[in-house]
């Protein structure tokens, strides 16, 4: 039964609170771990209205466990890379995580394993019926906390990405094909009264697999291959015709449909190899993840962070995660339409492949100014003069002059393909010292240059981008590169103990949250530090000054 809502009254510490029978040493060291930084900022931040639409309104329910107690909990496993059981053993028997999370004075402590795994099922089940990420909206709201006690100023932020592996198998088209008709041929034998060709009852046998998959021979595999496919549609028949509709059976019309030409020819004939698309069916355990040939094979995800930053610090502000074969681009898109109109000019720093003339455009009309480290496409012949020193009429958009000051017999701008063009006389160009490495394209009556908008565009910021004002700018995206190292070596990004694109969201996102909160740890405990060592010089430097006036006053009364 779905529990009613009910939000968690943070309580000050009373008299009856155990923690003040706690000897004062013992406070000092509790008062300077993560525990009271995390009691101090982020357990009060935590919104538990935000997950209220998750439970039920019906008031003869039972209340639900504390959200900011499971939350606060889930961003200190990923801190801590604790597993749920460990997790739920810390709650309730280290005071530590108690005092963190404002229950020292609870009778018993409100967690189970149990409700761990229900809170998780729930906001799942709430992202697959409406396409909100509560966990997202959260973790960004608690970021900004941690971008306001950093004190980050400034109005810039950094954009990079990352690939995040799947956990599941890499399979071969064998593995997989095998594995598909035997998860529906087991879903038959379960769930279903349909009765198994006998031909196929041999998936049910120990060992049959090894024997099938492991033991053939390479010159068999295409053999091999055809001979499962044929399984695999007399299966794809016998669902289609009991109207079987479940995850199997989707899983073995996705992959007939992508591994063979059946929607053409109605035949299990195999595809080529460079015919099947990257987004087709890797294994039908993660059936969200997609291949991709970046930096070695990939098959899973990608994962986009925006991370804000000064000269001081910098704090992940939001993130996404979609299939691997999502181009920068158009997460570069997606940051934009996203994106307020701002006051103040906000600085993004980028690599080439977020950056197009059509995103920058948009961007500039929210005044966002995209500061790209390098960019895509082709570079121009260092032989020839860049098409800049081509003079643009910003009034009338055309070609004004060339780099020797000529204007031409004739100038136009193509609306439609965003072209500009432009005709020289040949006395013009006869006369003219740069001739020779000139771009115009001669001609019987006279001399023509063309370029498009978006090569003029492209040239003039390759030009800004060798400058030293623009390097020192651009240098300082460089920064994000190490948040990919941190996530895989200290938060295990690649080995996540779920698949799917939309448990991946979640689990990513309490590591984004665990991230942002050793920064604001990192940040406050360098500052108590610091303040502790000012404070004992200070206090040594005053006594030295007492001592000697006593010494004086010792010396005068003496004489």
């Amino acid at each position: 039964m779905i529990k009613i809502f009910k939000a968690n009254k943070i309580v000050d510490i009373n008299l009856d609170n155990p923690i003040n029978k706690l000897p004062k040493y013992l406070m000092a060291i509790i008062k300077s771990d993560w525990s009271e930084i995390f009691r101090t900022f982020i357990f009060p931040a935590i919104n538990e209205e935000r997950f209220s639409v998750i439970y039920s309104k019906n008031s003869a329910t039972r209340p639900n466990s504390p959200i900011n107690i499971i939350m606060g909990l889930l961003v200190l496993k990923e801190m801590l890379g604790l597993t749920d059981e460990e997790l739920v053993g810390s709650i309730h028997f280290d005071f530590r995580f108690q005092y963190a999370l404002c229950s020292t004075s609870f009778e018993k402590q409100p967690i189970s394993i149990n409700t761990i795994s229900n809170f998780r099922s729930r906001v799942m089940e709430y992202y697959k019926n409406t396409g909100i990420d509560l966990v997202k909206e959260e973790v960004e709201a608690l970021a900004g906390v941690c971008e306001k006690e950093l004190k980050i100023k400034g109005n810039t932020i950094r954009i990079d990405s990352l690939m995040v592996s799947s956990s599941c198998k890499k399979m071969s088209r064998i593995e997989l094909v095998y594995q598909v008709n035997f998860n529906f041929i087991r879903y038959l034998k379960k769930y279903s009264s349909i009765s198994i060709p006998s031909e196929l009852k041999v998936y049910l046998e120990k060992g049959n697999k090894n024997t099938t998959i492991y033991r053939t021979r390479n010159v068999e595999a295409g053999t091999k291959l055809e001979y499962l496919l044929e399984h695999s549609l007399k299966l794809y028949e016998i669902g289609l015709g009991a109207k079987l509709m479940p995850k199997e059976f989707k899983h073995l019309e996705r992959m007939l449909n992508e591994q063979t030409s059946y929607e053409e020819t109605k035949t299990a004939t195999p595809k080529k190899g460079e015919e099947i698309k990257s987004d087709s069916l890797q294994n039908p355990s993660d059936p969200d993840a997609t291949y991709r040939e970046k930096y070695g094979r990939n098959i899973g995800y990608v994962l986009n962070v925006e991370e804000k930053v000064d000269e001081d610090n910098g704090i992940i502000v939001s993130y996404d995660i979609e299939e691997n074969i999502h181009d920068d681009i158009k997460f570069a898109e997606t940051f934009v339409e996203k994106t307020e109109e701002q006051e103040e000019e906000l600085s993004v720093l980028t690599d080439g492949g977020y950056y197009s003339d059509e995103v920058n455009n948009k961007a500039k009309k929210k005044n966002i100014k995209l500061i790209p480290g390098e960019i895509k496409g082709r570079k121009p012949d260092e032989n020839k003069i860049s098409i800049t020193t081509f003079e643009i009429d910003e009034e009338k958009n055309i070609v004004s002059k060339c780099v020797s000051g000529q204007k031409p017999i004739e100038s136009t701008y193509n609306e439609k393909e965003k072209k500009y063009k432009a005709k020289f006389s040949k006395e013009q160009c006869n006369n003219c010292p740069r001739v020779k490495e000139c771009r115009i394209r001669k001609q019987k009556n006279c001399n023509i240059v063309e370029f498009t908008e978006k090569n003029y565009c492209g040239a003039k910021l390759r030009e800004k981008i060798i400058t030293k004002e623009y390097i020192k700018i651009s240098n300082k995206r460089n920064g994000v590169e190490g948040i990919p190292s941190v996530m895989r070596r200290k938060y295990n990004i690649d080995n996540l103990p779920v698949r799917g694109k939309v448990c991946q969201k979640f689990w990513v996102g309490f590591k984004i949250a665990a991230y942002n909160f050793v920064k604001l740890v990192n940040y406050s405990l360098f500052f108590d530090i610091l303040t502790k060592t000012i404070y004992f010089f200070v206090n040594l430097r005053n006594f030295r000054y007492k001592k000697l006036d006593l010494i004086f006053y010792k010396f005068t009364f003496c004489v």
